[in-house]
């Protein structure tokens, strides 16, 4: 018989592979062949790691409980205790902005040692909260208050931030469903809360407070104190290593001070573990709609190929107080040390002097003129012509996204963690580099040899930056905060 031939002979084959698996079976295992086709195809395709890196984000949110039920499940699973009052309300609102539900071990890890307080004095959260809330609207240091209250938020002092503006805008968005309690909102971009509670004994020192001006201390140079109290930060996350505490500016002499010893509960963006018990948040950097975040006037018009493989960076001489010669070893003076003899790796450069972080013992005129700080600062949107960024905050991060570099990422992975930071994985979303910079140049060396792997990264950090770390996640982290937060502050009520 012909090819074109019919009749019992074809339909003898055909009927028995129907008799034997149903269609919807057959057509599944044609479209699996047409997928594994589909997939080897774009193997060696350009776009290869654009597909990548959404099908991993697109297995992050699949991993994701997708009821109340499987969501309050394992929050008791991970946390021992039920979810907070409100949480089904949270559950609705993280559903319908797209957000992650169960990825907040942060959250936990931050609200654990007052849950374990609350055990020996339910009303310790609450009385501590009210001591600082005195403290902050008489003095301010910095900070804020406010409360929630019938489904919607106020602030309760006349004191100024950064922020006072911008964070009533942010919590109008999920207000009414935040039980009421009382805020305390660091307005400043460094943690305060200077209390290990991962050393021993740290628990009796907690309920015993003997911090006599909370909020004060403020040491003058930082260097000598942090090892004082072994506030001690590893260069290196393995292996023998040197202190970073001498490669950090904030380590060094701190721009801003006026800590506490004792446990407050107190909202920052940014802290150092395990030398501070801030409760992390997102800063109003990271939200489109802020007035800080960076603003480009135009989008990204150059290519990957079209990119100069080196390393971008224009900044401020800012992070620390400049006492003597110590901003040699600030990391923004560092890499423009090191870009100097590394110029086909980088282009780097300090565009501006920070005169008010330049005080006693400090030759202001002399460092300009050491690093050049004359030049009028470089247009944003001139990162777009590089490869590579050198970032440090997760608002720099996005600028990275935005220009399509690959972020090479310093000092917050390392030193200070950000809400976001169990997220974001080294060597997939960015290449991690130490903060003493010491390992700069060998990772800027292997991106422009491997420059389809460091693509791969930029794409994977873009796409993360896109799609996980948006305004609605913002909102959704914060609110999720503050159920922990409200709960924490009526157990004081509910042992009465």
């Amino acid at each position: 018989m012909g090819r074109f031939a019919t009749g019992a002979r074809r339909s003898g084959w055909i009927g028995r592979l129907r008799r034997r698996w149903p269609p919807w079976y057959i057509l599944l295992a044609v479209l699996g062949f047409l997928s594994l086709v589909i997939v080897a195809s774009n193997r060696q395709s350009p776009y290869s790691g654009v597909f990548t890196a959404q099908a991993r984000i697109d297995a992050l949110y699949a991993r994701q409980s997708s009821t109340l039920t499987q969501a309050m499940s394992r929050y008791s699973l991970r946390n021992n205790r039920a979810p907070p009052p409100m949480y089904s309300e949270w559950y609705k609102f993280a559903r319908a902005h797209s957000c992650l539900i169960d990825e907040y071990d942060q959250i936990s890890r931050d609200f654990e040692p007052f849950y374990q307080l609350a055990q020996d004095d339910p009303a310790y959260f609450k009385k501590m909260v009210e001591a600082g809330s005195v403290k902050v609207k008489k003095d301010g240091n910095g900070m804020k208050t406010g409360v929630f209250a019938g489904g919607k938020f106020s602030f309760t002092d006349e004191q100024g931030t950064l922020y006072t503006s911008d964070w009533p805008q942010t919590f109008a968005r999920f207000e009414s469903f935040m039980p009421n309690m009382s805020l305390i909102l660091n307005g400043r971009d460094e943690p305060r809360v200077i209390f290990n509670y991962r050393q021993p004994d740290m628990r009796l020192k907690a309920l015993n407070v003997s911090d006599p001006t909370p909020f004060e201390l403020s040491p003058h140079p930082t260097a000598a104190f942090y090892k004082e109290i072994q506030c001690l930060i590893p260069n290196r996350a393995s292996g023998f290593t040197e202190l970073a505490n001498d490669a950090s500016a904030f380590m060094l002499y701190s721009s801003s001070t006026q800590f506490t010893t004792d446990l407050y509960p107190i909202l920052s963006m940014t802290k150092i573990s395990p030398c501070f018990a801030d409760i992390l948040v997102p800063s109003e950097f990271y939200y489109s709609d802020s007035y800080w975040v960076p603003r480009y006037a135009y989008p990204n018009n150059i290519t990957w190929t079209d990119k100069t493989p080196k390393l971008y960076w224009r900044g401020m001489s800012s992070g620390g107080w400049v006492y003597d010669d110590n901003y040699h070893a600030f990391p923004r003076f560092r890499v423009v040390d090191i870009g100097r003899n590394h110029t086909d790796l980088m282009d780097v450069a300090l565009s501006s002097f920070h005169d008010s972080l330049c005080g006693e013992h400090c030759d202001g005129d002399a460092v300009k003129a050491e690093y050049n700080i004359y030049g009028a600062s470089a247009p944003r949107e001139e990162v777009y012509k590089y490869k590579y960024s050198l970032t440090s905050t997760a608002t720099r991060s996005r600028g990275a996204t935005l220009a399509s570099c690959a972020a090479a990422r310093s000092s917050s992975s390392t030193v200070f963690a950000e809400y976001f930071n169990d997220w974001l994985r080294p060597y997939e979303h960015y290449i991690p580099v130490l903060p003493d910079l010491s390992d700069l140049v060998e990772k800027l060396e292997w991106a422009t040899t491997h420059d389809a792997e460091a693509h791969a990264i930029q794409q994977a950090g873009q796409a993360f930056s896109e799609r996980v770390l948006t305004d609605a996640q913002n909102d959704c982290y914060f609110s999720a905060v503050f159920l922990e937060w409200a709960r924490l502050q009526a157990m004081a009520d509910e042992a009465l």
